[in-house]
């Protein structure tokens, strides 16, 4: 491995630990309400993290506030992170899913 190449993947690793600590510190519900998060993609040089909350998250009517929280947040504490995408379970639920409920479901 080139020592640029070593040094990408070492700034990497120092902002999931980073952006990992924050979310531990800050948001400790998460975990002790029976959630999850996992970071999905750091991207170093766009400043851009993607992070997914799981488990009771999903479905948690606190949500969306945690993940409006986390985007506000997140820069502000992690010098290289200028913009923050977070998901949940119902992420992508939207018309066209394929785990819409179909329209002639009886309840």
């Amino acid at each position: 491995m080139s020592d640029s190449r070593r040094a990408d993947a070492d700034r990497e690793d120092e902002v999931r630990n980073d952006v990992s600590s924050f979310l531990a510190r800050n948001f400790p519900q998460i975990q002790g309400h029976g959630g999850d998060f996992s970071i999905v993609d750091v991207d170093v040089e766009a400043g851009h993290v993607e992070i997914n909350l799981s488990g009771a998250c999903t479905g948690c009517g606190v949500s969306p506030m945690t993940t409006q929280a986390i985007q506000r947040r997140l820069p502000g504490d992690v010098e290289a992170i200028d913009s923050v995408a977070v998901t949940t379970g119902f992420d992508g639920l939207g018309e066209g899913s394929s785990r819409d409920v179909p329209p002639d479901t009886p309840f």
